[in-house]
């Protein structure tokens, strides 16, 4: 993937790789975003894609992990691991072939230089400075996320001072991302786990730390029977069965009474999640929203059993047995 290679030069060999490239969605509410320069090539087109991909990736890839084992000392290894050990190490590494390879910013700033001049001298400058913004860009996520756990917060002009030992430039390309009334995730520290004291932030599985994997199963089931949204990923609807904090709700596709029979399944009948003593539609509402984005209230629920789907939401539930 290295730019410079001869086999990587010729532009019209990355025209029908860029479709190729299927973009990926983060499993986190992002809290910054990339305003890089506009890609001029073909070339420049597939790496600020491929890019894109690799960046949520990672911090998708390390979320995901921690989900499924979330002890502070395994948060603490993977933290120091990836923020200290990795991504910087990759900062300092980028940041030394910008400065053998004279990939300033200058040679990219469509105001002060035309593209027609050293084409692949530019074209390689692009894609580095992008991939060094990228990297900084990963570590303020992860950082955001895990908030909780990172004892020495950077800020973006600490990148360049500390680790790149670069001016500091006019155009960091990275903006923070001003959010309303929705708190960016994070895995918080949690309680022993014999205290069955919960967050009315989302429910508990019982058996979340040894068989998460059965709320992969009930994602499914209820995708496939109409009940959720078709594009829920797994990774969003465990967090709701986490007992932590969340920001992204499941949006409920089914009618109200199938939604109030599935809480009372998970809840009443069958005891899936943490007991919350009559306050599990608060968590429900919480957790879940409708399909034309609006929130579920006290008064949609429902006492009866749904004639027609109550099976399919009996077989669904029965997933987490």
């Amino acid at each position: 993937m290295r730019p410079w290679l001869p086999a990587n030069n010729p532009d019209e060999k990355f025209a029908s790789l860029i479709s190729g490239i299927h973009q990926v969605e983060p499993n986190y509410s992002p809290g910054f975003e990339i305003k890089f320069e506009r890609p001029f090539n073909n070339k420049t087109k597939y790496y600020a894609k491929f890019i894109q991909n690799e960046s949520i990736k990672t911090i998708n890839g390390l979320l995901d992990s921690l989900q499924e084992d979330d002890t502070p000392q395994l948060i603490k290894y993977r933290l120091n691991d990836t923020l200290n050990k990795k991504l910087k190490t990759k900062l300092k590494d980028i940041g030394n072939i910008i400065k053998e390879q004279q990939f300033e910013l200058s040679y990219i700033n469509p105001r002060k230089t035309t593209f027609d001049i050293d084409q692949e001298h530019k074209t390689n400058t692009f894609v580095f400075q992008l991939l060094k913004t990228t990297l900084i860009h990963i570590y303020l996520e992860i950082q955001n996320v895990l908030k909780d756990w990172v004892k020495d917060e950077l800020i973006i002009e600490d990148f360049y001072s500390q680790l790149l030992f670069e001016p500091i430039p006019d155009k960091t390309y990275i903006q923070e991302i001003k959010t309303i009334e929705i708190e960016p995730a994070k895995i918080q520290k949690q309680p022993d786990k014999g205290d069955m004291e919960v967050s009315l932030k989302s429910f508990t599985y019982k058996d979340f730390h040894k068989n998460s994997d059965k709320l992969n199963d009930l994602c499914d089931s209820l995708k496939k029977s109409g009940f959720i949204d078709s594009t829920t990923t797994a990774a969003n609807f465990k967090k709701i069965f986490s007992g932590r904090e969340f920001t992204i709700p499941i949006i409920w596709t089914g009618n109200r009474s199938e939604f109030s029979y599935f809480i009372k399944l998970i809840h009443n009948n069958h005891e899936l999640v943490v007991n919350l003593k009559q306050d599990q539609w608060k968590v429900a509402v919480n957790c879940f929203i409708k399909a034309d984005g609006s929130k579920f209230h006290t008064s949609d629920r429902k006492q009866q059993r749904p004639s027609k789907t109550g099976d399919l939401l009996d077989k669904a539930v029965a997933l987490l047995f």
